[in-house]
């Protein structure tokens, strides 16, 4: 009997380092239908490095194409791609950087050269 007992605590033991192993810590994936990211935007960098920002987005689907002006930052400016994952929008530059921007409405929110942004849709 002491060792069923054993076998059962050995049992338990493996079991809850097995659900202790999965990590809570991330956040939650995106989900949903993608966001629609399609339109022209209008926002700017705030903080330390504030500037104007203007985006113009194509959409089909989950991809996004278009061009994005970073006021006076030629090297932020330019071609801008990606995908929308249900409130996410993953993009890279055409003259490097990458990010991710979180969509609410008419609203865009994230960084862009490592400096806090937010943009409106414009109607």
């Amino acid at each position: 009997m002491k060792t069923y007992a054993w076998v059962v605590v050995g049992l338990v033991l493996l079991l809850g380092a097995g659900c202790a192993s999965s990590d809570m810590s991330s956040s939650p994936a995106a989900s949903g239908p993608p966001a629609n990211v399609a339109g022209n935007w209008n926002g700017g960098l705030y903080g330390a490095a504030s500037n104007s920002i203007s985006m113009q987005l194509q959409q089909q689907g989950t991809a996004v194409t278009g061009n994005i002006d970073v006021g006076g930052r030629s090297d932020l400016s330019g071609g801008i791609k990606g995908s929308v994952s249900g409130n996410m929008f993953s993009y890279s530059l055409a003259n490097g950087g990458s990010g991710t921007m979180q969509v609410s409405g008419n609203t865009i929110s994230g960084t862009v050269g490592g400096s806090p942004f937010r943009a409106q849709r414009m109607q």
